[in-house]
């Protein structure tokens, strides 16, 4: 995969060269001072069929806007037909963190995946297939997967589900957060009031609320943030 990243602050749309001529797309966002141990943040969109740079209003909204302060990198694929569950779309998602990192010089242990809807059910997807390389996760609005039942997590997990969300209900959410928990992963839920499932930009106040557990998570033992 060929990738120019950018270097100016601000958010960009990146167009990639994949094998065998595939085209795939994504969005950057560079802070405005980035540092050698800064954060990077994986963004994974919701469902439906990707047009242009799908991932944006999510990196915009939910990602880049609310988690400012970090500092962090953050970056935003376009899975082909929208799918997270497709093993492609895994590693195209994968590739990217890992050329991003090494082009930005983030810090391995400030890796960071959110995902909305489809996107959280790609979060599973990845904290299944790479267990260790995420500092913390946080699926929005999707539904627990058929995995879960097998799944050894390991990474700390914020899962944030509306309970006026009529397509993945909150309740779904909840019962298999509880049984991570009770089987000793570092799993927890928030329950959030009167958010449909489509206005995924009313979770932004509460995933500002997350940065204490945040730094938390990438804190060395010991260490207050």
């Amino acid at each position: 995969m060929i990738i120019t990243f950018p270097t100016q602050p601000g958010t960009h749309d990146v167009v990639l060269e994949a094998p065998a001529g595939a085209v795939a797309r994504c969005t950057v966002h560079v802070p405005d001072l980035p540092a050698a141990d800064a954060p990077l943040v994986l963004v994974l969109h919701y469902g439906g069929e990707p047009t242009g740079f799908y991932g944006r209003p999510l990196l915009e909204m939910l990602a880049a806007g609310p988690w400012r302060e970090l500092g962090a990198v953050f970056v935003a694929p376009v899975a082909a037909g929208g799918d997270w569950s497709v093993p492609r779309n895994c590693e195209l998602a994968l590739n990217l963190l890992y050329a991003a990192q090494r082009h930005y010089q983030t810090a391995d242990s400030k890796r960071v995946v959110l995902g909305y809807s489809m996107g959280a059910m790609g979060v599973w997807q990845l904290l299944a297939k790479v267990p260790d390389l995420f500092a913390a996760a946080v699926p929005l609005a999707g539904p627990p997967p058929p995995l879960l039942p097998t799944l050894v997590l390991r990474t700390p997990v914020q899962a944030l589900n509306s309970q006026a969300d009529r397509l993945f209900p909150a309740s779904a959410t909840a019962a298999a957060i509880a049984a991570l928990a009770a089987g000793g992963a570092p799993a927890q839920v928030r329950l959030l009031e009167g958010i449909d499932h489509h206005a995924f930009g009313a979770f932004a106040p509460s995933l500002a609320q997350l940065l204490p557990w945040l730094r938390g998570c990438w804190a060395p033992a010991g260490v207050a943030v």
